[in-house]
């Protein structure tokens, strides 16, 4: 008999933590509230994408993006970023910065970063450039 109560116990157990798990994971989703009219003039830019890895593409996508000038002369860039999926999703990403010339500038703070998204959340990035120089900019993801 105690043997079969403690077998019932352990199934009712890990039936309750799977069922715990797997509301868990439906709770990852963000609900987001914003104003109805926006009072924001943004400057969106037309990008330019390229596709390598389709996977992360159908996961992860650039809603769109906003360029400001900051301290006069600095290029600021703010990314709008998705994820199409429920569940939470880990991605990398990293800005370069281009000059006039089309020549990759060296920015030592422009490094992989993680950036970890919630089951449907909208998000955004951003950055300024270090150089006056930066005229453009590359953002890069990987998984």
């Amino acid at each position: 008999m105690k043997i079969k109560l403690h077998s019932v116990r352990v199934v009712a157990s890990l039936w309750a933590g799977g069922a715990a798990l797997l509301l868990a994971g439906c709770a990852s989703n963000v609900n987001s509230y914003e104003r109805a009219e926006s009072q924001a003039t943004p400057n969106y830019i037309a990008d330019k994408r390229v596709i390598t890895d389709n996977t992360l593409a159908g996961l992860v996508r650039v809603v769109s993006i906003n360029q400001s000038t900051v301290s006069g002369n600095l290029l600021k860039i703010q990314a709008t970023v998705e994820n199409l999926r429920n569940s939470t999703r880990n991605v990398n990403y990293k800005f370069e910065w281009i000059d006039q010339d089309g020549m990759a500038l060296d920015s030592a703070n422009e490094t992989w970063k993680t950036l970890v998204l919630q089951g449907r959340e909208t998000t955004t990035i951003s950055t300024v450039s270090v150089s006056p120089r930066a005229v453009d900019f590359k953002l890069k993801f990987r998984e």
